[in-house]
Order: structure tokens, then sequence, then C-alpha cells
């Protein structure tokens, strides 16, 4: 009979264990299934919460569940808690509740900063990426066309000392003359298109600048040429004085850097 009794007790103690790690099982497995997200997301956030206002909690720091969320995300979710725990009373009583609830959270959605303004869509600024060679350009430019009015004024005495203005009058206009006449006008032409690049910086400008340049380079090439004396008529045509040769090579100069800073100018300006 204690045989009997021992027998029954052991299994007993058996089914007994067995019942124990069976609850033990469940117990890990619904745990498991209900973990916590590994990550913080508006709902868990608002889970958050809630708890606080109904355990009367006063946040002093972003939790994990509301770490990481952008500013609206918090907002929304501290809104919706308040709203559930406010729910369902009369509109005045729940705006009442709104503001002492709202003060456990307040704290939350302070320290959460609101995200930097996206910057705006649109042409890259690059006010002065070719503000030096557009300077540069135009006082090259100026540079020219003073050398050029020197040179311009100087040939138009000798040539009217040599003709006269009668026989101006009566005699058609050599290629000399026509030639320097368009090249001094389209030179001061350009410039002022350039001084409006310069001010607007279009690029537009800039590049009928760069046309014009190259015209009034082919002008002046034009004018050196006519102006050069004939070898089989003498030196009578290039007038009584000879053109100086140092102001008419210091404007060549001037002009190829012109040419090429107004070039520079108009790619740095697109």
């Amino acid at each position: 009979m204690r045989g009997t009794t021992c027998i029954v007790s052991s299994g007993l103690a058996v089914v007994l264990l067995a019942v124990i790690l069976l609850v033990v099982v469940l117990a890990a497995g619904c745990s498991a299934g209900t973990a916590v997200p590994d990550h913080a997301t508006a709902d868990t956030c608002y889970a958050f919460a809630v708890r606080a206002i109904q355990r009367h909690i006063t946040v002093a720091a972003v939790p994990p569940a509301c770490a990481g969320l952008s500013h609206e995300q918090v907002n929304m979710a501290v809104a919706r808690a308040i709203q559930e725990a406010t729910k369902p009373r009369p509109k005045a009583i729940a705006r009442r509740l709104a503001r002492q609830d709202g003060a456990y959270l307040a704290h939350l959605i302070g320290t959460v900063p609101p995200p930097r303004p996206a910057p705006q869509a649109g042409t890259p600024a690059r006010p002065s990426a070719g503000l030096p060679f557009s300077l540069a350009a135009l006082i090259a430019w100026i540079l020219t066309a003073t050398a050029g009015a020197y040179l311009l004024a100087g040939w138009l005495g000798d040539w009217l000392a040599a003709r006269g203005w009668r026989r101006r009058r009566t005699r058609a206009a050599d290629p000399a003359t026509a030639f320097t006449v368009g090249h001094f006008g389209l030179a001061l032409t350009g410039l002022g298109i350039w001084i409006g690049f310069v001010a607007t910086r279009l690029a537009v400008l800039g590049w009928i600048a760069v046309a014009m340049v190259v015209a009034i380079a082919g002008l002046g090439m034009a004018v050196l040429a006519a102006a050069l004396p004939d070898p089989g008529r003498g030196t009578a045509t290039a007038g009584k004085a000879g053109p100086p040769v140092t102001v008419i090579a210091l404007h060549g100069v001037l002009a190829t850097l012109t040419i090429l800073l107004v070039v520079l100018a108009a790619i740095g300006a697109g």
C-alpha cells in the first residue's frame, strides 16, 4: 500500500513538473510574440504617451519609444494620446483635461527639434563665379578703347591735314576711313553691352559681347592693313606723321587681353 502511494506521488510530481514546464514555454512564447520593436515608431510613442498620462508621469527626456522620430511624428503621437485620454467627455471638460495632460508631455515636444527647412530648389547661386574676370575684362576694354581713341584722334588729324575739309567732301571715303569709324563705333557699342553684363550678370549679354569683341578685332586688323603705306605709292598716304608704333602695339596687346578675359568671364557666367 505504501509502495502504491509512492508510485502515485511520483506520478503526480512528474505531471506537475510537466505542467510547470508547459506554462513556462507558453509564457516565453507569448512574451516573444509581444516583444517591443527594435526601433521607435509612431505607435510606440503614442503608447508611451498614453501610459505617461494615465500614470501622471512628467516626461523629462525623449524616451526610447519616441527616439529618432521626427517633430511631426512626436506631435501627432502626443495629440492622439491626449485625445484618447480626454474622450468621451464634454468639450469644456476635455479642453481642461487636455491642458492638464499636455503638461506631462510638454517637455517631450520641446526636446524634439523641428526639422530644418529644405533648401529651395532653384538655380545655384553663382554671383561671384566670374566677377573677377568680368571686372578685369571691363578695365582692359576701357584701356583698349582709350588707346584706340588716341590713335583715332591722331589719324583723323593727319588725314584732315593731308586732304583738307573741301577735298574730303568731294571725294568718297576710302576703305581706311570706313574701317576706322566702324571699328571704333563697334568697340564703344560692345563696351556698353559689357557694362550691362557686369551690372546684370545676364549670360546672354556676355556671349553677345564675345561675338562683338571678335568682330571688333577683325575690323581692327582691317584698319591696320588699310592704314599701312602702299609700297607702290610711297608713304604719302600715311599722313605727315607716321602712326605711333608703340601705341599701336599697346592697343593690340590690350585688345588680345580683353578678348581672353571676356571669353573667360562669359564661360564663368554660364
